[in-house]
């Protein structure tokens, strides 16, 4: 079946139609019209990479779109500099959740020095090649691929990066900042970068005021967009962005393409802003020839695994760090790249999880605390359903002061009472090792589980996701805690090979939709 490119304006209403009860987005559209020439029958089509070769690829293309044909990919080119107006809305005010319309994002297709005089070609549908999945990769006539540039997805949420001085003089997001800013990004017009297109979401949003809500938009659109896009680039502000980068790592299962995080300290308004270069470095990190399928935040100088970064200074442009683990990549004169800590690829579809159970607490701990506090935070939570799990920041290694027996007693009730009660430590680097010391022993017969090495921010997405998904009890979600599912921890053993909560975690969610 041959798919034409529609004009600008109907797929805008179509985007807008398709909203399924959502506001729509403050959006902008370029396409080329592909008119099918009958006469010469040409055509463009979508090939497929086999990352894993796999018999039963009917079943599975059954599986993956309930229709045997390959989805029609929405796929904007360029012309020249004509891009339409932007679709105005009523925003809800202040602590309102991204929008977007349900479906394939249009956004600005960033492509500088493009012109009119681009020959045209065509789209049209073809069946999936044997594999378990497949990534849809636009070649030119005859099925030769060479010299296709990536095509990324850049989604805009806000952050200081899109921001500049109000009358106040207080810094806030200014809509359509960053899209201009792109347009005049001359690094763009580069053969080795890839095409881009920009999507801004209504309301950009200070990342103080994201959320879970937010986290299930972003990881939605990507899904949405994940057979149109070769990656992904996510632009955020930093407060939050190590917590939204690592909810998004768990929220994306079998994850097959690039997913980059990235901001700056200074907005894009002031000349000396760190935005060019953190957004330049996370475009040829998304399209690398190798890419690096899993979701990252390359800030300043390195790329982080997200599900291991942490945000370390307020001030200083190196603003991430991953503390218990060398960065996937840092650059300088030249890219170094350590090879042997990207993850092996998925070997399954896409598979989003966008229920996230945030009914937990974080307390971190002084000395000389009120025993009596924590008691009646855990019986007020339990009494009310409203607490399900509790992460102690407490000293070094995970230890407690051993002198409080009540603290103990209380911390048992807790666990007894069905609330999970986790470890982690206070120090920056290192990793909690219950039993090594014999306070920390005395919390482990207590029922408390370990966070080994992870950070606070994996800490606590990665028990939001595993709470949220339902399928998992207890005493599963006590073992995933020490077992690493997307990198975010060194476990103390390796995976339990055969029917454990780590295998039946695996099993789940084999389809895309």
């Amino acid at each position: 079946m041959v798919v034409t490119m529609a004009s600008t304006a109907a797929v805008s209403r179509r985007l807008l139609f398709a909203s399924h009860g959502r506001r729509a987005c403050s959006t902008a559209c370029l396409v080329r019209q592909h008119p099918v020439d009958q006469s010469s029958g040409r055509q463009r089509q979508f090939s497929t990479s086999q990352a894993v070769t796999r018999g039963h690829h009917r079943e599975s293309w059954r599986r993956l779109s309930g229709t045997g044909k390959v989805p029609a990919a929405p796929v904007s080119m360029s012309t020249g500099r004509e891009f339409s107006a932007r679709s105005s809305s009523t925003c809800p005010g202040a602590g309102t959740p991204l929008l977007t319309p349900a479906g394939p994002l249009s956004g600005q297709n960033i492509v500088p020095g493009a012109s009119d005089s681009d020959s045209d070609d065509h789209t049209n549908e073809i069946d999936p090649p044997e594999s378990d999945y497949f990534i849809p990769q636009i070649v030119h006539e005859g099925g030769v691929s060479v010299g296709r540039k990536k095509r990324v997805l850049v989604l805009c949420t806000g952050g200081t990066l899109t921001m500049a001085p109000n009358p106040s003089g207080a810094l806030e997001p200014v809509p359509g900042a960053f899209t201009d800013f792109m347009k005049s990004l001359l690094e763009l017009a580069s053969d080795n970068m890839p095409n881009v297109v920009v999507h801004e979401y209504t309301p950009l949003l200070d990342s103080s005021d994201m959320g879970p809500p937010d986290w299930a938009v972003l990881a939605n659109d990507i899904k949405d967009n994940y057979l149109h896009y070769d990656a992904f680039v996510v632009l955020s502000g930093t407060d939050t962005m190590a917590y939204t980068a690592s909810a998004l790592s768990f929220m994306l299962e079998n994850l097959g393409k690039p997913v980059v995080f990235t901001g700056s300290q200074v907005p894009i308004a002031e000349p000396h802003s760190d935005a060019r270069q953190n957004l330049i470095m996370a475009l040829i990190f998304a399209a690398r020839e190798v890419p690096i399928c899993e979701v990252t935040i390359f800030f300043h100088d390195r790329l982080i695994r997200a599900c291991r970064a942490t945000k370390v200074n307020t001030n200083d442009l190196h603003a991430f760090d991953s503390p218990n683990i060398e960065p996937l990549a840092t650059t300088g004169v030249t890219i170094k790249e350590n090879d042997h800590l990207v993850l092996r690829p998925a070997r399954g579809v896409l598979k989003v999880h966008t229920k996230m159970d945030t009914r937990l607490l974080t307390i971190r701990l002084v000395p000389g605390f009120d025993d009596q506090i924590l008691q009646h935070l855990i019986k007020a939570g339990a009494e009310s359903g409203s607490l399900r799990a509790l992460v102690l920041q407490l000293y070094g290694t995970g230890n407690a002061p051993a002198a409080k027996r009540q603290f103990i007693d209380i911390l048992k009730e807790a666990t007894g009472l069905g609330i999970m009660v986790v470890a982690s430590t206070q120090c920056h680097a290192g990793s909690v090792m219950m039993g090594h010391y014999a306070t920390g022993k005395a919390l482990q017969d207590a029922g408390v589980v370990p966070s080994n090495d992870m950070t606070l921010e994996a800490t606590s997405t990665k028990l939001a996701y595993l709470l949220g998904r339902g399928d998992l009890d207890r005493d599963q979600i006590a073992e995933l805690m020490t077992v690493s599912i997307r990198g975010e921890v060194t476990p103390n053993l390796p995976p339990p090979p055969f029917t454990t909560a780590y295998q039946r975690l695996l099993r789940k969610g084999r389809y895309l939709y």
